[in-house]
């Protein structure tokens, strides 16, 4: 059980490590990605949307996962300021449990090897 839980929390680290990669390639590349992806930048909630299909919401995934993270972050700790749709609540819920999961890979890492215990 405990590899499992090693396992997601891993998965979870992974996917902050991309959103932490992603900020500045955003922040330095801005105009660039949008004309080279076809993507634009929503008004009503801030966000990326790029178009129909499979691959469009991959690279909108992808360039939201920073905005995501953030929204969790202000939503936990702070509440909802305005109501907010039940889909994206559970996106919400989501990347919040991805953060977590994602913050306790590290202590996994550190408690397993003081114990003494082999890590597998």
């Amino acid at each position: 059980m405990l590899k499992i839980f090693r396992g997601a929390c891993l998965i979870c680290c992974c996917i902050l490590g991309v959103a932490v990669i992603v900020v500045p390639l955003e922040l330095a590349a801005y105009p660039m990605i949008l004309k080279a992806t076809g993507c634009r930048l929503t008004e009503v909630l801030p966000g990326f949307t790029c178009g129909d299909g499979w691959v469009g919401h991959s690279i909108a995934i992808v360039l939201n996962l920073p905005l995501l993270f953030s929204y969790a972050r202000e939503f936990t700790f702070f509440g909802a300021s305005a109501p907010i749709s039940r889909q994206f609540m559970f996106l919400l819920y989501l990347f919040d449990v991805i953060l977590i999961l994602a913050l306790t890979y590290p202590l996994l890492l550190l408690f397993s090897r003081k114990s003494g215990r082999p890590s597998s």
